[in-house]
């Protein structure tokens, strides 16, 4: 069974079913999409493909110091890291050595060079590979999409345009090679009130009536007044089902789970 490695996040999202759920909010929705690719790589042993935008050195950076539960912005400065958390650095290393077929595939995409035809192709050429399974046994995470990027109009019509025919074309992929596949992507610019982030809805995301009947999950992550505490606030194209949190944490650039953190509708 697939979990997102959050108990709060699985008891409301089902990932063993096909299907295309949509991650969105404010910009850490990408952080989010990271650790549910690492928690099921790493510790579940399914296979992940990962499709992102330009940042591979740092996720493999990121997957270090999340392993070894030591501060991410000590890596680049000489000489921070104390005789134990290198110690820490290197047992991680040998563990992620050991794991290395359970790692993600991570396959960069040049936002501007994206081509969605070329994309779909690419996960469904994916997800044939595990479509004679009788169980589901693999995950596609796409986060090629700039989040809460300000943007010129024309730019973000063509955004919107784009993202609107990948989750049209991830739709019947899923559901016909029995593959999951999560996407991160961008919601409307006006999401900041007072400078706090206002709770969203699927009614506020882009263009939400033409992708509703593509899209079986909405998560809309946005941030509390509670340091370093998420809401996950979770749909399906008709309604709210539920709410959970997290936390994430800045040292090792990982979300965790928050005691209690689980309330349904």
């Amino acid at each position: 069974m697939i979990k997102t490695g959050f108990k709060s996040l699985d008891n409301l999202i089902d990932l063993n079913k096909a299907g295309v759920t949509v991650l969105t909010g404010i910009g850490f929705a990408n952080m989010l999409s990271g650790d549910i690719a690492n928690n099921i790589c790493l510790g579940q042993e399914y296979d992940v493909l990962e499709v992102v935008s330009p940042k591979k050195e740092y996720l493999i950076k990121r997957l270090f110091v999340n392993n070894a539960g030591v501060n991410y912005k000590k890596w680049d400065v000489k000489d921070q890291y104390t005789k134990q958390e290198l110690q820490q650095i290197g047992q991680a290393t040998v563990d992620l050595i050991e794991v290395t077929k359970r790692l993600p595939t991570i396959i960069e995409q040049e936002l501007d060079l994206y081509n969605i035809r070329n994309v779909a192709k690419l996960v469904d050429k994916w997800a044939n590979c595990y479509a004679d399974r009788e169980d589901i046994m693999t995950l596609v995470v796409l986060d090629v999409f700039p989040l809460n990027k300000e943007m010129k109009c024309k730019e973000e019509k063509r955004y919107i345009r784009e993202s609107v025919k990948l989750i049209k074309r991830l739709n019947p992929i899923s559901q016909k090679l029995n593959c999951p596949i999560i996407i991160v992507a961008g919601i409307d610019l006006k999401k900041q009130y007072n400078n706090k982030f206002k709770c969203l809805t699927p009614k506020e995301l882009d263009n939400i009536d033409k992708i509703n009947k593509y899209v079986n999950n909405y998560i809309v992550l946005n941030y509390t007044n509670e340091n370093g505490i998420f809401n996950l606030d979770i749909y399906n194209n008709k309604e709210k089902t539920g709410t959970c949190k997290l936390r994430y944490n800045y040292d090792i650039r990982k979300f965790e789970e928050v005691k209690n953190g689980f309330y349904a509708k």
